[in-house]
């Protein structure tokens, strides 16, 4: 068979970018916004250099493969993605897992740690893509807020912490939060104390700008200013660190080389990296399309993280995700299409190729110093306070998952605190609210006892219950509707009928099914009838299924409780309203 020829195989390259890009943001290219983007694109070059430098340094890795991080991932996902905004790169939370992940498993060998990085980079991608695959893109919302701001708090402090030994010129042996500050203290007597004027002087300058010229990009400007002093005092014959030289182009594109071994031990980690990634990052992409009036995919959004991350793995960079940062900045500064992102890359391109020896004499206090301001900035303790005064449950949550990753490390930390999460969530559909109705005088409807009588005469009708429960008839909750049930009827005494207003019952499983074929067949024996009314389509779906529609007989449900009571006054026209039991009226809508 003939070969395909250069030019055919060109076009069917060609065809493929375009099927690709058809979603992405790359089809909203509009010729007049090339200035815009170009502008920005300038913006986010100069304020990603110096970041993704510091962000490689706290990922244990050569500052220039932060750059390669960037670029690779910049240029896939303006190809991919369908935000016009979003910038990807590398991360302050990212970096800090992995190095939690490789640390361990390199044993001080800078080569097998670069090996390592690029296998759990290409796991962290696949994972992506799975998700994609599988149309997770509603993962987004697994993240609990109390979560999330509990690991950036905790992330934030062991950022600031692994970079004392950097800013202080010490080379500190511990790497857990509280050995490392406690070993600084007790050695606090061989601080060097050049380094640590100049990361004091550095940290005030970066504080100084934000709070003066906050439009500034005060990173640039504090390497200019700091590489320029370094090079004029001569500061390295005092004893100070500097960065020195970084090579100039690009790395080899090189598949990392896999083993069952790798896979297995690096899987946990590459999970907990997407799993804080994922709904970062789409979370990030959906606000600023709303910001700026259009519509993003968010599975388009997985796949191009993911095949980001992968490009990466091949220039043996390091998980990378949304950046925060530098998408703000890119729309601030005009951004409108995803070229802004192809001009950043381009120009940090240039600068890969012919500057990347202008940071030779950074120092490296000053590296540190920009990373400790950044933790700085990150911990929230406002939003906790805040968060403090509204729910108390999800801020102990999120403290506690910060104490975590403080005391056990960022991966187990942010598994405590989604465990948490899902106690908590467990705790609440176990103990959901519920609510006895009734009738109140001069208001229409049915309304919960507990709140009706404050306001009016709440009645009911004599031997009728009309409960409500606020939750999915699930395993973990089923025990107690039962429960509850059979507390107000043996608090009533009276009970001729249990109308259950299932509106709010949105699911039911076979366990819930069973305790509710229970629940009739001791009401039938003590002479009672089970009823529902507002039941949806699914959860008369589900009584079919599970037997329970034949059990209790069609003529037991109702589309509304108003068509319930005429058929109960209908069969017992000697009832009249009754004042709603003083029981009733102290019912309690959560039990703990």
């Amino acid at each position: 068979m003939a070969k395909p020829s250069a030019s055919a195989a060109s076009r069917q390259v060609l065809r493929l970018l375009q099927q690709l890009s058809q979603q992405s943001g790359l089809a909203k290219i509009r010729r007049e916004y090339l200035a815009d983007d170009l502008g920005a694109g300038i913006s986010v070059c100069v304020v990603l250099i110096p970041a993704c430098v510091a962000y490689a340094d706290l990922a244990g890795m050569p500052a220039q493969y932060g750059l390669y991080t960037a670029l690779a991932g910049m240029l896939v996902y303006a190809l991919l993605g369908s935000s016009r905004q979003l910038i990807v790169g590398p991360d302050a939370a990212l970096a800090l897992l992995v190095a939690a992940a490789i640390t361990p498993l390199a044993n001080g060998n800078p080569a097998q740690y670069l090996m390592l990085s690029s296998v759990l980079t290409l796991l962290v991608g696949v994972l992506m893509l799975i998700a994609a695959k599988a149309r997770l893109g509603a993962m987004a919302d697994l993240l609990s807020k109390p979560v999330l701001l509990g690991f950036m708090n905790g992330a934030a402090l062991i950022l600031i912490a692994s970079q004392l030994g950097k800013w202080t010129g010490l080379s500190l042996h511990e790497s857990a939060f509280f050995p490392r500050v406690l070993e600084l203290i007790t050695r606090h007597e061989q601080i060097h104390a050049t380094s640590l004027i100049i990361g004091l002087l550095s940290i005030l300058f970066l504080a100084l700008l934000r709070e003066l010229q906050p439009r500034l990009p005060a990173a640039i400007l504090l390497f200019i200013v700091a590489i320029s002093g370094a090079y004029l005092l001569d500061i390295a014959e005092h004893g100070v660190a500097l960065l020195g030289d970084l090579p100039k182009g690009l790395p080899d594109l090189a598949w990392p080389a896999l083993s069952l071994a790798q896979i297995t031990t690096l899987l946990p980690a590459a999970a907990g990296i997407a799993l804080l990634a994922m709904p970062e990052g789409i979370l990030l992409a959906r606000a600023f399309a709303q910001k700026n009036h259009y519509e993003i995919a968010p599975n388009r959004e997985l796949m191009a993280l993911g095949l980001a991350n992968v490009a990466a793995s091949l220039w043996q960079g390091f998980a990378l995700g949304a950046s925060q940062s530098r998408t703000a900045i890119n729309d601030a500064a005009g951004g409108k299409s995803v070229m802004s992102g192809l001009f950043a890359a381009l120009l940090l391109l240039l600068f890969l190729l012919f500057l990347s020896g202008s940071l030779r004499y950074l120092p490296v206090t000053t590296l540190s110093a920009l990373l400790i301001f950044a933790g700085l900035n990150l911990i929230e303790v406002r939003t906790w306070v805040e968060m403090y005064r509204l729910d108390r449950t999800a801020a102990i949550f999120s403290l506690i998952t910060t104490a975590g990753v403080l005391i056990v490390g960022v991966l187990p930390g942010i598994i405590v605190g989604i465990l948490l999460s899902l106690a908590y969530l467990i705790q609440f559909m176990a103990r959901p609210f519920d609510a006895v109705l009734c009738s109140v005088a001069g208001r229409k409807g049915f309304h919960d006892v507990a709140e009706a009588h404050l306001s009016g005469e709440s009645r009911y009708l004599q031997g009728l219950l009309v409960y409500r429960f606020y939750a999915p008839l699930l395993f973990a909750n089923s025990s107690y509707f039962v429960d509850r049930i059979s507390q107000l009827v043996a608090e009533d005494g009276d009970t001729r009928w249990v109308l259950i207003d299932a509106q709010a019952i949105t699911f039911l499983d076979v366990t819930a099914a069973e305790q509710l074929l229970t629940l009739n067949r001791l009401l039938e024996e003590a002479g009672i009838d089970l009823k529902f009314a507002r039941c949806n389509r699914p959860l008369r779906e589900a009584f079919d299924r599970y037997g329970v529609t034949s059990a209790l007989g069609a003529d037991s449900f109702f589309a509304h409780v108003h068509d319930a009571l005429a058929q109960y006054k209908l069969l017992h026209p000697d009832v009249a309203p009754e004042l709603v039991s003083a029981a009733w009226n102290g019912v309690d809508r959560r039990l703990g």
